[in-house]
């Protein structure tokens, strides 16, 4: 009897915490108005190209802020270091998000030197989001983090 009480206790915590990361996502639907607020996000250490007004081909690693609307509409500022070539603060991006159903989509932006990106992003939940570039010149990937309270804002 003990036992059987323990799977049925077990079967229900189960039962329980999977409903709860399927509604975090919307019954593992996704979309872009989901991730309506602020966020945060952060780079590895990846590879920029030569190009527009960048320093010559080397390391480069950011840190940024990135504010997403209801509609897909993005934008933010970031901090970049090229390796032995210079820091930027406070480089100003504005772009378009696009997150399909299955959790997976594309954001495409242009920062304020006039460089253009595409990458491929990831939701793993409302709250965390996995990014890489799509461009084979400029190898990055990067991990955005939700800042508390922002749910839903635009």
């Amino acid at each position: 009897m003990k036992a059987l009480m323990t799977m049925t206790l077990l079967a229900a915590g189960l039962h329980l915490s999977v409903a709860a990361n399927a509604s975090d996502r919307n019954g593992d639907r996704c979309s872009t108005s989901m991730l309506a607020g602020r966020w945060l996000f952060a780079t590895g250490i990846g590879h920029q190209a030569l190009g527009g007004n960048a320093p010559p081909p080397a390391d480069i690693t950011a840190l940024g802020t990135m504010n997403i609307r209801r509609n897909g509409d993005v934008e933010g500022v970031f901090d970049v270091t090229f390796e032995a070539a210079a820091f930027r603060p406070s480089v100003p991006y504005t772009g378009t998000m696009l997150i399909n159903a299955d959790c997976t989509g594309t954001l495409s932006f242009v920062t304020g030197a006039g460089t253009m990106r595409t990458d491929s992003i990831a939701v793993l939940n409302r709250h965390e989001l996995w990014g890489m570039s799509q461009d084979p010149k400029s190898l990055w990937t990067y991990h955005v983090r939700r800042l508390p309270g922002s749910i839903g804002k635009d």
